[in-house]
């Protein structure tokens, strides 16, 4: 999967998880996900446990605010790690 199309999938969870709050074409993808308003502590939380399920990647908590700070940070983070699993190949397997 490309970088830009995890950031795609990635807006749409951060706008689920805003229960409506943000929508998904108004999310930058270099816009700081605290600094913007992307995501608070709660949701950080549910949105690194997203990644995880979703593509087998796991992210510490302070790596989302000292490291990827960004969509398309964690973007590419994602494509690099997760080579040859598709979306949801992590939880077929278990």
């Amino acid at each position: 999967m490309e970088a830009q199309e995890i950031v795609t999938a990635l807006k749409k969870q951060l706008a689920e998880l805003s229960e409506g709050k943000l929508d998904a074409a108004a999310i930058e993808g270099g816009g700081h996900l605290f600094d913007f308003g992307y995501v608070d502590s709660l949701s950080a939380v549910m949105f690194l446990a997203h990644i995880e399920e979703q593509y087998g990647v796991h992210i510490e908590d302070m790596d989302l605010v000292e490291k990827y700070t960004t969509l398309d940070a964690i973007a590419q983070h994602i494509a690099m790690n997760a080579a040859g699993q598709g979306a949801g190949a992590r939880a077929e397997s278990r």
